[in-house]
């Protein structure tokens, strides 16, 4: 048997595309609203993937004409998707990776003084403080709406309920560790 995968070579976003679809037929910016807490990703990617996907014959799409606003197409996921996705999940994935900007500018922020730095991570601190609220209640609405389906391993919602958890600890550790390195750079410039 051939690997539908290796054959068709997918990148992550096609699988996470084919995740979201699989949940419920949506349009490329649904799916945009749908990896956002998740996996933040923009049109200019999705819509490209879709056109990509349906090409192979992963997705279908129609469609649907609305009254004062632009047609919409929706995508639904074929059954040749279906197995591309089961296959794919619990396959050796890729080793993460990790882009973040701040940090990176944080790799070089030894050419600043240390008082800019130290508002560097406090407008991080922020950042990740209202990210975590927005994530809280997206995370509390969807205990609200689906308190059965969170606890069926069966269930996509069981799995967004604990990646939005985990999404919520990585942000409260960041903000430990930026608060740390804001003692750092204090004892030090009190030591100048």
């Amino acid at each position: 048997m051939v690997d539908v995968n290796k054959a068709l070579k997918l990148n992550t976003l096609c699988y996470q595309c084919l995740g979201v679809l699989l949940r419920e037929p949506q349009s490329g910016y649904d799916i945009v609203k749908q990896l956002e807490p998740i996996r933040p990703v923009n049109t200019s990617q999705v819509y490209p993937t879709l056109t990509r996907l349906e090409k192979q014959g992963l997705v279908q799409s129609e469609e649907y004409k609305q009254t004062g606003r632009p047609n919409k197409r929706i995508y639904t996921v074929t059954e040749a998707g279906r197995e591309a996705l089961t296959n794919w999940v619990g396959s050796e994935p890729e080793p993460p990776v990790l882009r973040d900007d701040f940090l990176t500018m944080l790799y070089s922020a030894w050419t600043k003084e240390p008082a800019e730095v130290v508002v560097m991570l406090e407008r991080r601190i922020a950042y990740l403080h209202a990210t975590m609220e927005w994530l809280e209640t997206l995370l509390a609405e969807h205990r609200t709406r689906f308190p059965q389906e969170i606890k069926n391993p069966r269930d996509w919602r069981f799995y967004r309920n604990v990646l939005l958890a985990r999404r919520i600890a990585n942000f409260q550790e960041e903000a430990v560790w930026s608060r740390g390195v804001i003692h750092m750079l204090k004892e030090a410039m009190t030591h100048d």
